[in-house]
């Protein structure tokens, strides 16, 4: 217990240390598509053969954490969404191996069991949805 409490207290503090230390200028980058998090995005004057192939955006980041918090939202929201079509996944595929009649009792069990174990998952991915709404509810938005 010691050592996950020593082990969150260190990542947050590197957050905390690079987001304080951070240099507080606006990064100008290009890049190809507009990002939500990137303020001010304007295209970029091309010539007719550049612009054919594709079209750039010179947009600004700004400083602090907001960047990773998008990141970190993004990564739960995935997966989140795996998980979930996981869980559909194996349902369906424990519940056809349920319902084949010709397979013997044992295997009926199993499949059964892995049913009641797939519900579980299910439970176990709605709460920690209903946990992360109250935590950060910054994530699913």
């Amino acid at each position: 217990m010691k050592k996950i409490i020593l082990l969150s207290i260190l990542i947050i503090s590197t957050f905390w240390i690079s987001n304080t230390y951070a240099d507080d200028k606006a990064i100008s980058v290009q890049v190809t598509e507009k990002m939500p998090w990137m303020t001010s995005c304007t295209p970029d004057t091309l010539s007719a053969t550049e612009l054919a192939a594709w079209e750039t955006y010179t947009c600004i980041i700004e400083p602090g954490f907001w960047s990773v918090q998008l990141m970190l939202s993004g990564m739960i929201k995935y997966f989140t969404f795996i998980a979930g079509i996981a869980w559909v996944l194996f349902l369906v595929i424990n519940w056809v191996m349920y319902s084949m009649w010709w397979m013997d009792a044992g295997m009926k069990d199993e499949a059964k069991k892995r049913i009641s174990k797939t519900l579980v998952g299910l439970m176990v991915l709605f709460c920690s949805w209903i946990i992360l709404n109250l935590v950060a509810p910054w994530i699913y938005k």
